[in-house]
């Protein structure tokens, strides 16, 4: 089976993010967040709670996430190994815990930036070729 560069690239990407799951400045930044142990409304136990760093509300560990403050991916995408890699094990300088809902508008805004420059670079370049 050969595999095609992007599918190696994927391959690669998947790894490097697997291995941020150990990464001892995610939990540095998750402890930071907590704020106290309380009833879980959803299933009526005692969790521990951590604050959205966005909307500011209280969520269990489970409907939060750890962030990049900014983006792992600039702008402009995917630039080298070396930045996405430094970029992706960053300090807790770089990192927020946010709620999911918070994470997914955040996520979608990013993404629609870098389709946006992806594309206005693609109609810069075939104006280019034109002239």
């Amino acid at each position: 089976m050969t595999w095609t560069p992007a599918r190696r690239k994927a391959f690669i990407i998947s790894v490097l993010r697997s291995g941020t799951r150990r990464w001892p400045p995610k939990y540095e930044t998750l402890n930071a967040a907590k704020t106290e142990k309380k009833v879980n409304p959803k299933s009526g136990r005692i969790a521990q709670h951590f604050v959205c760093n966005i909307c500011k509300q209280e969520f269990v560990a489970k409907d939060v996430e750890v962030d990049h403050i900014i983006p792992v991916a600039n702008a402009d995408g995917f630039t080298t190994w070396d930045s996405f890699v430094e970029n992706l094990y960053c300090g807790t300088e770089n990192l927020q815990v946010v709620c999911k809902p918070c994470h997914s508008k955040k996520s979608f805004l990013e993404k629609t930036e870098r389709k946006s420059n992806a594309k206005a670079a693609t109609t810069k370049k075939s104006k280019k070729t034109i002239l």
